[in-house]
Protein backbone atom coordinates (compact mmCIF):
# COMPACT_ATOMS: atom_id res chain seq x y z
CA UNK A 1 0.00 0.00 0.00
CA UNK A 2 1.39 3.38 -0.57
CA UNK A 3 2.25 6.07 1.95
CA UNK A 4 -0.65 8.38 0.12
CA UNK A 5 -3.11 5.29 0.20
CA UNK A 6 -2.08 4.89 3.78
CA UNK A 7 -3.11 8.70 4.75
CA UNK A 8 -6.01 8.55 3.08
CA UNK A 9 -7.11 5.38 4.78
CA UNK A 10 -5.99 6.91 8.26
CA UNK A 11 -8.06 9.98 7.49
CA UNK A 12 -11.54 8.16 6.43
CA UNK A 13 -11.02 6.22 10.02
CA UNK A 14 -10.36 9.42 12.14
CA UNK A 15 -13.47 10.70 10.22
CA UNK A 16 -16.07 7.77 11.35
CA UNK A 17 -14.63 7.45 14.61
CA UNK A 18 -17.67 9.20 17.06
CA UNK A 19 -16.50 12.78 18.39
CA UNK A 20 -17.75 11.25 21.86
CA UNK A 21 -14.98 8.36 21.53
CA UNK A 22 -12.35 11.15 21.19
CA UNK A 23 -13.73 12.88 23.90
CA UNK A 24 -13.26 10.27 25.94
CA UNK A 25 -10.01 11.95 28.20
CA UNK A 26 -12.55 15.35 29.00
CA UNK A 27 -15.38 12.86 30.90
CA UNK A 28 -13.04 10.13 32.17
CA UNK A 29 -14.60 7.06 33.26
CA UNK A 30 -15.81 6.51 36.96
CA UNK A 31 -16.74 3.33 39.42
CA UNK A 32 -18.02 3.28 42.56
CA UNK A 33 -19.04 0.55 44.41
CA UNK A 34 -20.19 0.08 48.41
CA UNK A 35 -21.73 -2.69 50.32
CA UNK A 36 -24.28 -1.93 52.72
CA UNK A 37 -25.34 -5.20 55.11
CA UNK A 38 -24.35 -7.55 52.70
CA UNK A 39 -25.93 -5.61 49.16
CA UNK A 40 -23.39 -4.37 46.85
CA UNK A 41 -24.45 -1.80 44.72
CA UNK A 42 -21.62 -0.55 41.80
CA UNK A 43 -22.44 2.51 39.81
CA UNK A 44 -20.06 2.80 36.61
CA UNK A 45 -20.21 6.83 34.29
CA UNK A 46 -18.22 9.07 32.77
CA UNK A 47 -17.78 12.18 34.40
CA UNK A 48 -18.38 15.34 32.57
CA UNK A 49 -17.49 18.82 34.02
CA UNK A 50 -18.98 22.12 33.93
CA UNK A 51 -15.37 23.25 32.49
CA UNK A 52 -17.12 27.36 32.59
CA UNK A 53 -20.36 26.55 31.91
CA UNK A 54 -23.15 27.62 34.56
CA UNK A 55 -26.10 26.45 32.90
CA UNK A 56 -26.52 23.02 32.21
CA UNK A 57 -30.01 22.01 32.13
CA UNK A 58 -32.15 24.22 30.15
CA UNK A 59 -29.40 24.68 28.11
CA UNK A 60 -26.97 21.95 26.92
CA UNK A 61 -29.18 19.41 28.44
CA UNK A 62 -32.92 20.74 27.25
CA UNK A 63 -35.83 20.68 29.08
CA UNK A 64 -37.92 17.31 28.27
CA UNK A 65 -34.49 15.60 27.66
CA UNK A 66 -34.28 12.06 28.39
CA UNK A 67 -30.36 12.12 29.38
CA UNK A 68 -27.94 9.49 30.84
CA UNK A 69 -26.66 11.43 34.10
CA UNK A 70 -22.69 10.82 32.70
CA UNK A 71 -21.39 10.93 29.32
CA UNK A 72 -20.05 8.76 26.44
CA UNK A 73 -21.79 4.99 27.29
CA UNK A 74 -24.70 5.31 29.47
CA UNK A 75 -24.39 5.24 33.27
CA UNK A 76 -25.36 1.86 34.88
CA UNK A 77 -25.96 0.85 38.41
CA UNK A 78 -25.96 -2.57 39.62
CA UNK A 79 -27.48 -4.63 42.78
CA UNK A 80 -26.36 -7.32 43.41
CA UNK A 81 -29.21 -8.26 45.51
CA UNK A 82 -33.09 -6.76 45.32
CA UNK A 83 -33.57 -3.63 46.65
CA UNK A 84 -36.33 -0.68 47.27
CA UNK A 85 -35.79 2.62 45.27
CA UNK A 86 -37.47 5.73 46.37
CA UNK A 87 -40.91 3.00 48.11
CA UNK A 88 -40.28 1.00 44.23
CA UNK A 89 -38.63 -2.48 44.59
CA UNK A 90 -35.75 -3.02 42.16
CA UNK A 91 -34.85 -6.46 41.35
CA UNK A 92 -31.32 -7.44 41.63
CA UNK A 93 -29.49 -6.76 38.28
CA UNK A 94 -27.41 -4.08 36.20
CA UNK A 95 -29.67 -1.50 34.92
CA UNK A 96 -28.77 1.54 32.24
CA UNK A 97 -29.57 4.87 34.37
CA UNK A 98 -31.63 7.94 32.15
CA UNK A 99 -33.38 11.19 33.86
CA UNK A 100 -36.11 13.29 31.60
CA UNK A 101 -35.13 16.59 32.78
CA UNK A 102 -38.29 18.77 33.59
CA UNK A 103 -37.94 22.64 34.25
CA UNK A 104 -41.18 22.93 36.86
CA UNK A 105 -42.02 19.55 37.65
CA UNK A 106 -40.44 16.53 39.42
CA UNK A 107 -37.63 15.06 37.07
CA UNK A 108 -38.19 11.34 35.93
CA UNK A 109 -35.74 8.49 36.92
CA UNK A 110 -36.01 5.45 34.83
CA UNK A 111 -34.01 2.29 35.01
CA UNK A 112 -33.37 0.11 31.66
CA UNK A 113 -32.87 -3.05 31.16
CA UNK A 114 -30.15 -2.43 27.84
CA UNK A 115 -26.91 -1.77 29.32
CA UNK A 116 -25.10 -1.41 26.19
CA UNK A 117 -26.79 2.31 24.86
CA UNK A 118 -25.03 5.08 23.77
CA UNK A 119 -25.23 8.29 26.05
CA UNK A 120 -27.10 10.05 22.54
CA UNK A 121 -29.16 6.71 22.34
CA UNK A 122 -32.44 7.55 24.66
CA UNK A 123 -34.54 4.58 25.21
CA UNK A 124 -38.39 5.30 25.17
CA UNK A 125 -38.97 5.83 29.52
CA UNK A 126 -41.80 4.53 29.53
CA UNK A 127 -40.15 1.28 28.06
CA UNK A 128 -38.08 1.25 31.38
CA UNK A 129 -37.56 -1.72 34.14
CA UNK A 130 -38.21 1.01 37.33
CA UNK A 131 -39.50 4.79 36.46
CA UNK A 132 -39.93 7.11 39.58
CA UNK A 133 -40.47 10.63 40.37
CA UNK A 134 -37.20 12.69 41.91
CA UNK A 135 -37.13 16.10 43.22
CA UNK A 136 -34.80 18.38 41.99
CA UNK A 137 -32.74 20.67 44.23
CA UNK A 138 -30.71 23.32 44.39
CA UNK A 139 -27.38 23.77 46.12
CA UNK A 140 -24.80 26.56 47.26
CA UNK A 141 -21.92 23.94 46.83
CA UNK A 142 -20.92 24.00 42.62
CA UNK A 143 -19.97 20.34 41.71
CA UNK A 144 -18.05 21.11 38.92
CA UNK A 145 -17.99 17.03 37.82
CA UNK A 146 -20.79 14.75 37.52
CA UNK A 147 -20.64 12.65 40.76
CA UNK A 148 -22.47 9.71 42.24
CA UNK A 149 -22.59 9.05 45.86
CA UNK A 150 -24.37 6.88 48.09
CA UNK A 151 -24.94 9.21 51.30
CA UNK A 152 -26.09 8.46 54.75
CA UNK A 153 -25.35 5.31 54.96
CA UNK A 154 -27.22 2.81 57.64
CA UNK A 155 -27.39 -0.54 58.32
CA UNK A 156 -31.07 -0.97 55.92
CA UNK A 157 -30.22 1.71 53.08
CA UNK A 158 -28.64 4.79 52.34
CA UNK A 159 -29.54 7.69 50.16
CA UNK A 160 -28.20 7.37 46.31
CA UNK A 161 -27.37 10.69 45.36
CA UNK A 162 -26.46 12.70 41.91
CA UNK A 163 -24.71 15.99 42.21
CA UNK A 164 -23.63 17.97 38.96
CA UNK A 165 -23.23 21.85 39.37
CA UNK A 166 -25.58 23.33 41.35
CA UNK A 167 -28.63 20.90 40.96
CA UNK A 168 -28.25 17.66 43.18
CA UNK A 169 -31.24 14.85 43.32
CA UNK A 170 -31.26 11.96 46.14
CA UNK A 171 -33.56 8.69 46.08
CA UNK A 172 -34.08 6.86 49.49
CA UNK A 173 -32.34 3.28 48.91
CA UNK A 174 -33.51 0.24 51.05
CA UNK A 175 -31.77 -3.16 51.73
CA UNK A 176 -32.29 -5.77 53.75
CA UNK A 177 -30.34 -5.49 56.42
CA UNK A 178 -30.26 -9.11 57.34
CA UNK A 179 -32.43 -8.83 60.47
CA UNK A 180 -35.97 -7.42 61.54
CA UNK A 181 -35.54 -3.80 62.80
CA UNK A 182 -39.27 -3.11 63.33
CA UNK A 183 -41.76 -4.66 65.84
CA UNK A 184 -45.46 -4.76 65.09
CA UNK A 185 -47.30 -2.59 67.48
CA UNK A 186 -48.94 -4.69 68.88
CA UNK A 187 -45.85 -7.41 70.03
CA UNK A 188 -44.40 -4.37 71.38
CA UNK A 189 -47.13 -2.99 73.83
CA UNK A 190 -46.44 -5.37 76.26
CA UNK A 191 -42.83 -4.38 76.65
CA UNK A 192 -43.08 -0.33 76.31
CA UNK A 193 -43.21 1.52 79.44
CA UNK A 194 -40.91 2.31 82.66
CA UNK A 195 -38.37 -0.10 84.38
CA UNK A 196 -36.06 -0.51 86.88
CA UNK A 197 -32.58 -1.70 85.27
CA UNK A 198 -29.26 -3.04 87.20
CA UNK A 199 -26.64 -3.70 85.11
CA UNK A 200 -24.43 -4.39 87.77
CA UNK A 201 -23.33 -7.99 86.49
CA UNK A 202 -21.92 -6.39 83.54
CA UNK A 203 -19.90 -3.69 84.97
CA UNK A 204 -16.16 -3.79 85.76
CA UNK A 205 -13.96 -2.81 88.94
CA UNK A 206 -12.55 0.83 89.28
CA UNK A 207 -9.35 -0.94 89.38
CA UNK A 208 -9.87 -3.14 85.91
CA UNK A 209 -11.09 0.43 84.43
CA UNK A 210 -7.26 2.18 85.96
CA UNK A 211 -5.43 -0.78 84.38
CA UNK A 212 -6.76 -0.53 81.08
CA UNK A 213 -6.55 3.35 80.88
CA UNK A 214 -3.18 3.71 82.89
CA UNK A 215 -5.22 5.94 85.58
CA UNK A 216 -5.42 8.24 82.84
CA UNK A 217 -8.84 10.44 83.84
CA UNK A 218 -9.30 11.93 80.39
CA UNK A 219 -9.20 8.87 78.33
CA UNK A 220 -12.59 8.89 76.65
CA UNK A 221 -12.82 4.79 78.34
CA UNK A 222 -12.19 6.59 81.84
CA UNK A 223 -14.68 9.20 81.28
CA UNK A 224 -17.44 6.68 79.89
CA UNK A 225 -17.30 4.99 83.05
CA UNK A 226 -16.63 7.91 85.55
CA UNK A 227 -19.95 8.68 84.75
CA UNK A 228 -21.46 4.92 84.76
CA UNK A 229 -19.96 4.26 88.01
CA UNK A 230 -22.06 7.47 89.01
CA UNK A 231 -25.59 6.19 88.40
CA UNK A 232 -27.23 4.13 91.39
CA UNK A 233 -28.45 0.53 90.75
CA UNK A 234 -31.26 -0.49 89.83
CA UNK A 235 -32.25 2.86 87.95
CA UNK A 236 -35.23 4.15 85.84
CA UNK A 237 -35.07 3.83 82.39
CA UNK A 238 -37.78 3.48 79.67
CA UNK A 239 -38.82 1.77 76.48
CA UNK A 240 -40.40 3.32 73.85
CA UNK A 241 -41.34 2.53 69.89
CA UNK A 242 -41.26 4.95 67.44
CA UNK A 243 -44.34 5.24 65.23
CA UNK A 244 -42.77 6.27 62.31
CA UNK A 245 -40.33 3.32 62.08
CA UNK A 246 -41.68 1.08 64.30
CA UNK A 247 -38.09 0.56 66.42
CA UNK A 248 -38.25 -0.41 69.85
CA UNK A 249 -35.74 2.02 71.75
CA UNK A 250 -34.24 1.16 75.05
CA UNK A 251 -33.95 4.50 76.22
CA UNK A 252 -30.98 4.80 79.39
CA UNK A 253 -29.75 7.81 80.14
CA UNK A 254 -27.36 7.28 82.37
CA UNK A 255 -25.55 5.35 79.14
CA UNK A 256 -26.48 7.71 76.46
CA UNK A 257 -24.68 10.28 79.54
CA UNK A 258 -21.95 8.44 79.18
CA UNK A 259 -21.79 7.93 75.20
CA UNK A 260 -21.68 11.79 75.48
CA UNK A 261 -18.62 11.75 77.37
CA UNK A 262 -17.06 9.10 75.35
CA UNK A 263 -17.27 11.17 72.14
CA UNK A 264 -17.21 14.87 73.73
CA UNK A 265 -13.54 16.26 74.08
CA UNK A 266 -12.14 17.70 77.30
CA UNK A 267 -14.63 20.98 77.89
CA UNK A 268 -16.88 20.53 75.18
CA UNK A 269 -20.94 20.22 75.74
CA UNK A 270 -21.39 16.30 75.60
CA UNK A 271 -24.34 15.44 72.85
CA UNK A 272 -25.99 12.57 72.99
CA UNK A 273 -26.57 11.09 69.58
CA UNK A 274 -26.35 7.40 70.84
CA UNK A 275 -28.55 4.55 72.02
CA UNK A 276 -29.80 1.32 71.97
CA UNK A 277 -32.46 -0.35 70.05
CA UNK A 278 -34.54 -3.75 70.47
CA UNK A 279 -34.72 -5.87 67.58
CA UNK A 280 -37.64 -8.39 67.84
CA UNK A 281 -36.29 -12.32 67.80
CA UNK A 282 -39.03 -14.07 68.17
CA UNK A 283 -40.75 -16.06 71.66
CA UNK A 284 -40.13 -12.24 73.55
CA UNK A 285 -36.82 -12.10 73.19
CA UNK A 286 -34.68 -9.36 71.35
CA UNK A 287 -31.36 -8.53 69.79
CA UNK A 288 -30.25 -5.56 71.46
CA UNK A 289 -28.27 -2.83 68.65
CA UNK A 290 -26.54 0.36 68.65
CA UNK A 291 -28.80 3.86 67.22
CA UNK A 292 -26.93 6.51 65.93
CA UNK A 293 -29.45 9.64 66.04
CA UNK A 294 -32.34 7.18 66.28
CA UNK A 295 -31.46 5.41 63.29
CA UNK A 296 -29.54 1.70 63.83
CA UNK A 297 -26.42 1.60 63.09
CA UNK A 298 -24.84 -1.37 64.72
CA UNK A 299 -25.83 -4.86 65.24
CA UNK A 300 -24.03 -8.03 64.84
CA UNK A 301 -27.18 -10.84 64.94
CA UNK A 302 -24.58 -13.47 66.03
CA UNK A 303 -22.90 -11.13 68.67
CA UNK A 304 -25.39 -8.78 70.22
CA UNK A 305 -26.69 -9.46 73.64
CA UNK A 306 -30.10 -11.01 73.93
CA UNK A 307 -32.83 -9.38 76.30
CA UNK A 308 -35.56 -11.87 77.20
CA UNK A 309 -38.79 -10.59 78.82
CA UNK A 310 -41.14 -12.84 80.92
CA UNK A 311 -44.58 -12.05 80.99
CA UNK A 312 -47.79 -12.32 83.00
CA UNK A 313 -51.11 -14.27 82.54
CA UNK A 314 -52.00 -11.12 80.73
CA UNK A 315 -49.31 -11.17 78.38
CA UNK A 316 -47.81 -7.71 79.73
CA UNK A 317 -43.96 -7.97 80.73
CA UNK A 318 -42.96 -8.00 83.87
CA UNK A 319 -39.35 -8.65 84.14
CA UNK A 320 -36.63 -9.17 81.74
CA UNK A 321 -32.65 -10.67 81.59
CA UNK A 322 -29.80 -9.30 79.50
CA UNK A 323 -27.51 -11.97 78.60
CA UNK A 324 -23.97 -12.20 76.75
CA UNK A 325 -23.56 -14.11 73.09
CA UNK A 326 -22.00 -17.05 76.16
CA UNK A 327 -25.28 -16.72 77.92
CA UNK A 328 -23.70 -14.78 80.62
CA UNK A 329 -26.03 -12.78 82.70
CA UNK A 330 -25.27 -8.75 81.75
CA UNK A 331 -28.28 -6.98 83.16
CA UNK A 332 -31.63 -7.44 84.68
CA UNK A 333 -34.51 -5.16 85.30
CA UNK A 334 -38.63 -5.32 86.23
CA UNK A 335 -41.68 -3.08 86.68
CA UNK A 336 -41.43 -0.49 89.23
CA UNK A 337 -43.22 -1.50 92.11
CA UNK A 338 -42.85 -5.88 91.58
Amino acid sequence: MTRSRLAWTAALTLALVPAAVSAQATSELATFTQVISGTEVGIVWSRPSLRGREVIFGRQIPWGEVWTPGANAATTISFSKDVVLSGTPVPAGRYSVWLRVLEDEPWRLALHADTTLWHSAHPPIEDAVVHLGIERARTEDVQESLEWDLDRIRIDGADLVMHWGRDRVSLPLEVDPGIALATPAEEARAVLGDWLFDDSPSMPTREQIDRFTGGDSHNPTARYFEVMFGGERPRSIHIERDEDTGIVHFVDRLTEDAEAAFYSGEGEQPVVIYGQALLPRGGGAYAMAGTFGREVSAVNPRAAPIIEFEFDDEGRAIAFTIRSPNDDIQGTGARPGR
